[in-house]
């Protein structure tokens, strides 16, 4: 993975050179040609590229400084850090006392550090002058402050915090863009940390050669959860240490790798896609046609089921092109690589890692579409497939604005990977434990009523339709992807299963209770019987057989085309089933009930004649 992730910042051109990084930048601060602040200006975390301190550094410069003579006592970065440690901004209670005395006396201490380190570039970068002089001014450090301070009180967007972090703003441009400094700080890190000598080399893990290894490695820092970043490659306890070897000799890779896996990965989760708490990213090693990166595809939520149709089909001729040799020779020998990880207490937590050919990407992406794909509420074609977090979310009912997103997450956050690496391999079964929440989920929305709601909804809430579709998608790639008979995404008429044909049974059982009444006695219907019809078919559905009987014999006098139609369609739902219903129905054959309900009712709202048209289904 290192490898791969080096040839990627290579690749793309990125920035990987030691000591610099890009940071999220929230505020800059003006500062006039006389030494003055001017302005305290947002600007919505924009990456920038700074300069940049390992933590190896951070904990020897305070050292090399003394040396020099400068009585410092903690390390600062230079040029941009938070607001806290620039201006000494203190984070208050509600009385205006700080909250952590300690942490605040430690941050000014640092900002002694990056005064200094302002002072000492300004002696050979004149752009930097202007800056030394506002940071040294005491009246014009506590007039920025007040103004810091007021902008905590916000509220939103405007609100500034005090691990915020902060650069300058001079000659109508931000310090950080300006290449003057840039000099000076390599000249600056090259002395205060050499770099040791050629003994002690080991082969590297990112190149192969023979490498003098970095002791740490940089911080990823666009995982999010922390402002500090995380470490992707770190040994800081001995029992992760081996053969009397420390730190990063344990897996050697040189500074000028690390850098660069860094660089690549921030790059790549710039634009990843989200899983529950997991980041998502795949790249290629080479430049592939976007037509060909389906990546955004499992994620993107579709609404257009036109445009559903056409990634799938698109998807099905990039395929066919990689099998018969119509595609370019770079592009059939082209490789994948993807990588699911989320931020754990300062370190990136590698949840999976796969490889392989594009051509076994773009299979997998059609498989995935096809084993999720089910019939549209109204019968008429296909509905619009669920990204892949819209369909892990759907695995249970929506969450209420007091939840905390965490908490949430916990009764399914163990199926986040496992759904990741279904997607990426058709051979791999959707796990039973998303099947179990599933039908959870689903019974419980029925017997409450919502699910019937939502499918007779005139102008149906789209985001409570779109979970129906991508747990009946989620239930069909289940039972697809077990082996052996392979489900439709229609109504199925030679289905094996009895307890898909009973499901079948309680949708046409439902419909004609609703039709003979003008009452909504199939709300009720639905509402008491499904849960114990789909767990003992025999014991509700035999009664409601019976009870359907004198609802038919009065609908042949009224309606007799409507009579006709169901009782053929109970005829086809009896063949299928035979004599008997089913006695009991495990967890598996209760989600085929499921499925036989969900498409016999959407079979049922296709256009009929007039004389024979099917009620609204429930």
């Amino acid at each position: 993975m290192l490898s791969q992730l080096v040839s990627y910042t290579q690749q793309k051109g990125l920035l990987a050179e030691p000591g610099f990084t890009t940071k999220e930048i929230r505020w800059l601060v003006g500062v006039s040609p006389q030494g003055a602040f001017t302005e305290l200006i947002p600007l919505e975390n924009q990456a920038k590229t700074a300069p940049d301190l390992s933590q190896p550094d951070m904990m020897s410069l305070p050292g090399y400084l003394r040396g020099q003579g400068h009585p410092v006592e903690q390390a600062a970065h230079f040029l941009a850090d938070t607001c806290a440690v620039v201006f000494g901004l203190a984070e208050r209670d509600a009385n205006g006392q700080v909250k952590r005395p300690d942490e605040h006396a430690k941050n000014l201490q640092k900002q002694a550090t990056f005064r200094l380190l302002i002072q000492l570039a300004a002696n050979d970068v004149p752009l930097l002058k202007p800056i030394a002089q506002a940071l040294s001014d005491p009246a014009q450090m506590q007039l920025i402050l007040q103004k810091l301070e007021a902008q905590t009180q916000k509220k939103g967007a405007e609100k500034l915090k005090p691990t915020d972090k902060v650069s300058f703003w001079l000659q109508g441009q931000c310090v950080l863009d300006f290449p003057d400094w840039r000099d000076w700080w390599r000249r600056f890190r090259a002395q205060a940390f050499p770099k040791p000598d050629a003994e002690g080399r080991m082969p590297s893990f990112a190149s192969g050669a023979l490498v003098t290894p970095a002791s740490t490695h940089p911080k990823v820092t666009r995982l999010g959860g922390s402002a500090f970043g995380h470490a992707l490659v770190t040994y800081d306890k001995e029992a992760f240490e081996s053969y009397g070897l420390s730190q990063g000799e344990n897996a050697a890779v040189e500074e000028q790798a690390a850098n660069a896996y860094r660089a690549g990965l921030d790059a790549l989760l710039e634009k990843a896609e989200t899983l529950g708490e997991m980041k998502v990213v795949v790249w290629y090693d080479r430049e592939i046609p976007k037509e060909d990166d389906f990546f955004k595809d499992l994620f993107a939520p579709v609404t257009d089921e036109a445009q559903e149709l056409q990634a799938l089909e698109r998807a099905h001729q990039v395929l066919q092109a990689l099998r018969t040799g119509q595609a370019p020779p770079e592009l059939r020998s082209a490789r994948f690589f993807a990588a699911a990880m989320s931020p754990a207490s300062g370190r990136v937590m590698l949840r999976d890692w796969q490889m392989g050919q594009l051509e076994d990407f773009v299979a997998a992406v059609e498989a995935w579409f096809t084993d999720l794909a089910i019939v549209r509420r109204d019968g008429q074609g296909p509905a619009s497939l669920p990204g892949l977090n819209r369909l892990f979310l759907s695995l249970q009912r929506p969450k209420t604005p007091e939840q905390n997103f965490d908490d949430y997450l916990k009764p399914i956050k163990q199926l986040q990977t496992p759904l990741w690496r279904a997607a990426l391999n058709p051979r791999l079964p959707i796990p039973y434990a998303a099947v179990a929440k599933i039908m959870e989920t689903h019974t419980a929305e029925v017997m409450t009523g919502a699910f019937t709601e939502a499918l007779k909804a005139q102008k149906p809430d789209a985001a409570a339709l779109g979970r129906i579709y991508a747990r009946m998608g989620l239930l069909k790639a289940y039972h697809n992807r077990k082996g052996g008979y392979r489900m439709s995404a229609e109504l199925d008429l030679s289905h094996p299963s009895p307890a898909y044909h009973c499901g079948r049974l309680m949708c046409l059982l439902a419909q004609i209770q609703e039709a003979a009444s003008e009452s909504e006695i199939n709300a009720g219907v639905i509402q008491r019987y499904y849960g114990a019809a789909s767990s003992t078919p025999s014991l509700v559905l035999g009664r409601l057989t019976r009870l359907s009987q004198h609802h038919l014999a009065k609908m042949a006098k009224d309606a007799p085309g409507l009579a006709y139609w169901f009782n053929t369609q109970l005829a086809e739902v009896w063949k299928a089933l035979g004599k008997n219903l089913p006695r009991t129905l495990s967890l598996e054959e209760q989600s085929l009930f499921a499925l036989g309900y969900y498409q016999q009712m959407a079979a049922s709202r296709k256009k009929e004649t007039p004389q024979t048209q099917a009620p609204s289904a429930p």
